[in-house]
């Protein structure tokens, strides 16, 4: 799943909307898995690691927030 998303889409979606240019290296779910979302193609999209890392740290915020 992994190589065939960065073979049709191999920028990061978050920096291409922000007008940079950076290679996808992280297969993330646009809706986390622990959220409901789903673990195919139409809830995937590709994130270098920074772009990743900063977006998994929020869902690690918002989901302590929940818990609380």
């Amino acid at each position: 799943m992994r190589a065939s998303l960065f073979s049709r889409s191999p920028l990061c979606v978050h920096c291409d909307a922000l007008g940079l240019v950076a290679l996808a290296t992280q297969r993330d779910h646009v809706i986390p898995l622990a959220e409901g979302g789903k673990d195919d193609e139409t809830n995937e999209q590709g994130l270098c690691d920074a772009c990743h890392e900063a977006k998994s740290l929020s869902e690690a915020i918002r989901g302590r927030r929940r818990s609380a």
